[in-house]
């Protein structure tokens, strides 16, 4: 009897310790959510932003405990530089490319399309190495220089699904803007790290492969 009471005791202790667990984790994605679009207000800090959010979340993801707002501070702080050019440099391209589609969009001459075609394939990779740049800032210490190339090899390795994430990206912030009133509380709590979250998950796997792979070849050639 006393055994069938202790083995209830434990099966509800372990199901309140998950109940905690879930709990504790969508409490800091929303706190994360929160401070992310705060300290994202004035727009042109959006790149520190994200690379303090993708720290934040790769520890997470690797179940690191650590105080979700003090450590995304730190980490605003450590990254500001890199985040800020990085982030600027993104969106001055990306606001160029929107220009040149609104300029060849609004023009008269006959092969027009063929123009508006070729920006659309400029942004579409632009975004596809945004969604790895600010991982790959979290994630390693490396230039800005080197950030962006180590970005471009990542999301030509993984087109497929960096290129379904940017529509994904692009189709989710059209459906927030469409419906920005009504989703407004929403978004303010899960808005971003909706999108983030998962695809945290899924950059921290490519990551991890990769310096499987690293830590392979200098085995390899320290045995040869």
């Amino acid at each position: 009897m006393n055994m069938a009471v202790q083995k209830r005791r434990k099966i509800m202790f372990q199901s309140d310790n998950l109940l905690s667990r879930v709990l504790t984790k969508v409490f800091d994605l929303c706190l994360l959510n929160i401070l992310f679009l705060i300290t994202s207000l004035p727009i042109f800090t959006i790149g520190v932003s994200l690379s303090a959010l993708y720290t934040v979340t790769l520890a997470m993801s690797k179940n690191e405990e650590s105080p979700v707002f003090k450590m995304y501070f730190r980490m605003w702080k450590q990254n500001f530089k890199k985040g800020m050019i990085a982030g600027l440099v993104l969106l001055g391209i990306v606001a160029l490319l929107i220009f040149d589609m609104w300029i060849w969009w609004n023009s008269r001459i006959s092969y027009r399309m063929f123009f508006m075609i070729a920006t659309l394939v400029l942004l579409s990779l632009v975004i596809m190495v945004s969604n790895w740049v600010f991982p790959l800032t979290a994630k390693f210490e490396n230039s800005v220089k080197n950030m962006f190339k180590n970005a471009m090899i990542f999301s030509m390795r993984y087109a497929i699904v960096s290129f379904c994430m940017g529509i994904v990206m692009v189709g989710y912030m059209a459906l927030i803007l469409k419906y920005f009133v009504v989703v407004l509380p929403l978004f303010f709590l899960f808005g971003v790290i909706l999108l983030v979250y998962p695809w945290t998950l899924y950059v921290n796997l490519r990551f991890e492969r990769y310096l499987n792979e690293q830590k392979e070849r200098e085995s390899c050639s320290e045995r040869h």
